[in-house]
């Protein structure tokens, strides 16, 4: 079950808003982990498995306002308190369907929140 939370700006060219959803991503080998905040051009992805900045992730993961499917580069990876990684993943490529369904979710928050 996909669970949105506060939306913010930041120093970001895109909004965020943070969102606790499984994720399957598929490289060489099937890792999961879980978002912890999304926009149209990236994510941050919280796992316990060990992947170096560069790789390239598919990920595929399921919005109240949709699915999300991309290609994401890990640009930066950073522990995490509870002993696991933070990923910062820029998406290379992704579908219009995913960017629809990011953005549909942002408009959400928005609307529900008064951001």
């Amino acid at each position: 079950m996909t669970r949105c939370v506060d939306m913010y700006v930041e120093n970001r060219s895109e909004p965020r808003f943070a969102c606790e959803v499984r994720v399957l991503g598929a490289s060489t080998t099937a890792f999961a982990g879980t978002v912890r905040d999304v926009s149209v051009s990236g994510l941050c992805l919280h796992t316990q498995s060990p992947i170096e900045p560069g790789r390239l992730l598919h990920l595929d993961f399921e919005l109240v306002t949709g699915r999300v499917e991309a290609v994401g580069e890990v640009r930066r990876v950073t522990s995490a308190d509870d002993g696991g990684l933070e990923l910062g993943v820029r998406f290379i490529r992704i579908s219009a369907e995913s960017v629809d369904a990011i953005r549909c979710a942002t408009a959400e928050l928005v609307r529900h929140r008064g951001v």
